[in-house]
């Protein structure tokens, strides 16, 4: 019998006991390679390549006598989330909720709250539980050591989806998401491309601090743009993936460096969201600044479409759902797989946003 999503309350209430616990493939990005010149926008899919957000049915025999434990029973998942909040992470909880919360599995979904300690306390719940597998979404890439090793002990696989932990890569079977170091690569790429020489002043509003987006996504980026000697990183500073501190945080740059600044680099589209309100709010016109974000989310389409607002949109696929449950299925037959894979996503400027933009599922 499947399980109920549970409010984190009430499953931290369980007691505390123990746990029970090739083939390889990748699910790899078809964004160039860092050595390679960026492609065109039109030549980037959309990452339609992991767009089925269904999961199995208790009508599909097949799938679901192949996701069978040993014992018999309907595989015991659970999925602990980084926060629930809205666009792209609620994306990937509805993705993941959508492929698992099914009479094929015993499935339960924690909300981590943005809270590292939340995230935790549900992991040593998991592990109470004896679940089969544990889903991830890590709040930051430090500080799982324990709780990993624990689950390691207890006969659990933990499977990291979306972020990245730092911890021995023998503590967890393996990882699906974004290569936030490549999407920082293919941003500075193209605006190389688009300055063609000319000296620009960028600033940057970056996400959480140890998140592995915002460490590849800045990585990637800086890696490019400081090989050319006509950018100047003004400032970079958190504004943790967050609208209202985004709006905070481009006050100051503005206050501070005026129309100096050229280029305007968020690390996703929420705080890009704030950076438009704030110069609004300002009578300033977003188009005297390149403008670029990362995630893809359908409203930061309409930006593109509006006027051109934003310039340009590398985006991150959320809908991780259905490559997270054929690696579960193959985690559960005892199957080795890659401790990296990757999901398809693309590059797109706002020439492209108008035709793309009825593609968004986010």
């Amino acid at each position: 019998m499947k399980k109920k999503i549970l409010p984190l309350l009430l499953i931290a209430a369980m007691s505390l006991t123990g746990c029970a616990g090739g083939t390889q493939e990748s699910y790899s990005t078809k964004v160039k390679t860092s050595d390679e010149q960026i492609l065109a926008s039109t030549q980037f899919g959309s990452g339609d390549a992991v767009t089925n957000v269904g999961g199995a049915s208790k009508d599909d025999s097949k799938k679901e006598a192949s996701n069978k434990t040993s014992s018999g029973d309907a595989p015991n998942v659970w999925f602990i989330n980084n926060a629930n909040g809205i666009g792209w992470s609620a994306a990937l909880t509805s993705s993941m909720n959508g492929t698992f919360d099914t009479d094929a599995y015993d499935y339960t979904f924690v909300d981590g709250q943005g809270d590292f300690n939340v995230q935790i306390e549900a992991m040593n719940n998991a592990i109470a539980d004896k679940a089969d597998v544990i889903c991830l979404d890590p709040i930051q890439e430090d500080g799982f050591d324990d709780v990993l090793k624990a689950a390691k002990d207890a006969g659990c696989k933990v499977f990291l989806v979306d972020r990245m932990v730092s911890a021995d890569e023998s503590l967890y079977e393996g990882w699906l998401g974004s290569n936030f170091d490549l999407e920082g690569e293919n941003a500075g790429k193209w605006l190389v491309e688009q300055a063609d020489g000319k000296k620009m002043n960028i600033v940057v509003l970056q996400g959480g601090k140890g998140a592995s987006a915002q460490i590849g996504r800045h990585d990637g980026f800086n890696r490019i743009i400081e090989k050319e000697k006509n950018f100047t990183i003004l400032a970079e500073e958190m504004a943790d993936f967050d609208k209202a501190k985004a709006k905070t945080l481009m006050s100051k740059y503005l206050d501070t460096y005026g129309d100096k600044i050229d280029v305007i680099v968020t690390h996703n589209d929420t705080m890009c969201y704030g950076v438009i309100e704030v110069l609004n709010e300002k009578n300033i016109d977003p188009n005297d600044y390149i403008i670029m974000s990362f995630d893809g989310e359908a409203e930061v389409f309409k930006l593109m479409v509006d006027n051109a607002k934003v310039d340009l949109c590398v985006e991150c696929n959320p809908l991780l759902g259905p490559a997270t449950e054929e690696l579960v299925a193959k985690m559960i037959a005892g199957e080795t797989i890659d401790k990296t894979n990757y999901v398809d996503e693309g590059v797109f400027t706002a020439d492209m946003a108008a035709q793309e933009l009825p593609n968004r599922q986010y």
